[in-house]
């Protein structure tokens, strides 16, 4: 059953997700099996759920352990909303990944996280904070490996995981 507050399913995360991480992949590998456009809606309905319920500005986890990649759309807005210059926003912020030719955040937690635990560029975020856990995206399940990861970070994944497990089986 879905905690029906933010800080019960935070609380639920921090106390379950390691523990469940093998089990949530194995389910969530197992969900191959089923009509992907049957998962995609129930993902979507507990996506909504979950997220009428939790508040990301108050907890930030993805924040403190991820690196966000930015496009260039989200480069020239964030700049631009900190009054600063494209070239300026990526040196102070951002490193080049050769390899998968994009840019990410320098360090976690990210640069752009307030002493307050707050996003400083929340209103303007990148696109892929904006959209994280993805747990909304058509595709759920094609994307096992990424789900899991998500659900070890974000107390909203988890949640959304867990009960999958109990609608699904």
């Amino acid at each position: 059953m879905l905690p029906t507050t933010h800080d019960a399913i935070v609380d639920d995360w921090k106390s379950n997700a390691q523990d469940h991480d093998d089990e949530n992949y194995n389910f969530l590998r197992s969900l191959k099996r089923r009509s992907s456009k049957k998962v995609d809606r129930i993902a979507q309905e507990l996506h909504r759920e979950v997220f009428q319920i939790v508040d990301c500005t108050r907890c930030a986890n993805c924040c403190r352990k991820l690196r966000p990649v930015f496009n260039d759309e989200d480069i020239d807005r964030i700049a631009n909303y900190l009054g600063q210059t494209r070239e300026q926003f990526i040196t102070d912020f951002l490193e080049w990944d050769e390899r998968q030719h994009q840019y990410w955040t320098r360090s976690t937690p990210c640069l752009l996280l307030g002493d307050d635990g707050k996003c400083t560029v929340y209103d303007v975020r990148p696109r892929t904070c904006k959209e994280y856990p993805h747990t909304d995206k058509e595709g759920f399940v094609f994307s096992t490996i990424s789900r899991a990861k998500s659900a070890l970070v974000c107390p909203a994944a988890f949640a959304i995981v867990e009960e999958m497990k109990e609608r699904l089986g």
